[in-house]
């Protein structure tokens, strides 16, 4: 008698085991996957707006972003470009046209389009989600009074960034559900 109540409290802590375990590991897995889909769903957001900006530059915009493009910021911002590409002025140049301008990486240190977008709102509400029309207003109007903080005092004045994607025209601030890219809480990459 008294073996078998032995055993059956074994029993009951082996499937009181096994019932914790099972249990753990279903969260583990529940939480790996609720952050892989929230990432994916994410970065998919991320490049279909971009995607949705990306077009042949012309002529007269290539020209004009030439104006204000510093290869060694550049270089010094990217060094995931600079390990593919060498520290070349023209190569570097090429890949912001090509790509860096819709990944929205910054062409020199004066300079950051999210930010741009996100601290004038006369500009939001004309422009919405089009990248060059930012750089261009940008560009063509630098005697204009606009400010224009480097992320990192953005942030310490308390800004929250957003994604010049994440603008509509006609509307000031961002779209519904837009998730903000830097805020004074949360700035991967930026040292405060």
């Amino acid at each position: 008698m008294v073996l078998s109540v032995k055993l059956i409290a074994i029993r009951k802590v082996e499937d009181m085991k096994k019932t914790f375990l099972t249990k753990v590991v279903a969260l583990a897995f529940t939480a790996v996957f609720a952050v892989s889909a929230f990432s994916v769903n994410c970065e998919a957001a991320y490049h279909t707006s971009a995607e949705g900006q990306k077009r042949q530059l012309t002529a007269e915009e290539i020209a004009a972003l030439k104006t204000i493009f510093k290869a060694d910021q550049y270089a010094a911002y990217y060094p995931d470009v600079v390990d593919v590409l060498g520290e070349d002025e023209t190569s570097l140049f090429n890949h912001f046209i090509s790509f860096g301008i819709w990944e929205e990486r910054q062409p020199n240190v004066a300079f950051n389009v999210d930010v741009y977008a996100s601290e004038n709102y006369d500009l939001q509400k004309a422009f919405g989600g089009d990248l060059m029309s930012y750089y261009n207003h940008y560009i063509n109007t630098k005697n204009e009074y606009r400010r224009v903080p480097a992320p990192a005092d953005a942030l310490r004045n308390g800004y929250t960034i957003y994604s010049v994607y994440d603008f509509v025209q006609g509307q000031i601030g961002p779209q519904k559900g837009a998730v903000p890219v830097l805020t004074p809480d949360y700035h991967p990459g930026i040292t405060l």
